[in-house]
C-alpha cells in the first residue's frame, strides 16, 4: 500500500523518511506481544511509550465529537480506513471521512509521535526551499 502525505494545507507534513520510520514504529507498536514486550530493550520500551501518549491523546480529542458512535480507537483509525470513515457517518445513507481526512489523520498521528520522541519540532518546516 502506498502512504501518501498530502502536502498542500497539511501542517504536518513529515519528511518521508521520517514519516516511514514513525509508521514502522506504530505497526510495530500495534502488533506487539507481551513476551516481545518482556523482552524488549528500553529503547524500544521508550518508543512505544510515545506511541502510546500520541493514541491516548487522540483518544481524547476524538471522544469530544459529537459525530462518533462508540469509543474511538486510534490505532484501528490509524490501520482501516472503512474504521475511520465509519466514526463519521452521521446515518445510515451518508457518507463518511474522505481518504484525505484519512490521510491527514495519519500524519498527525506520525507527527505526534515524532514530536514526542524528540524527532520532529512542529515549527520546523521540512519542505526544501525554493
Amino acid at each position: 500500500m502506498r502512504h501518501y502525505v498530502p502536502k498542500k494545507n497539511n501542517p504536518n507534513v513529515l519528511p518521508h523518511n521520517l514519516y516511514m520510520q514513525m509508521l514502522y514504529l506504530i505497526r510495530d507498536y500495534n502488533s506487539r506481544t507481551m513476551k516481545e514486550q518482556a523482552a524488549a530493550c528500553g529503547e524500544r520500551l521508550w518508543q512505544w511509550q510515545a506511541v502510546c501518549q500520541s493514541e491516548e491523546v487522540l483518544k481524547a480529542e476524538y471522544e469530544k465529537r459529537p459525530e462518533s458512535f462508540e469509543a474511538f480507537e486510534p490505532l484501528r483509525a490509524f490501520f482501516d480506513y472503512a474504521y475511520f470513515s465509519y466514526m463519521y457517518t452521521r446515518t445510515k445513507g451518508e457518507m463518511g471521512a474522505g481518504k484525505r481526512s484519512w490521510n491527514l489523520y495519519r500524519c498527525r498521528f506520525a507527527c505526534m509521535v515524532a514530536e514526542s520522541l524528540g524527532l520532529y519540532a512542529s515549527g520546523f518546516d521540512s519542505r526544501p526551499c525554493p
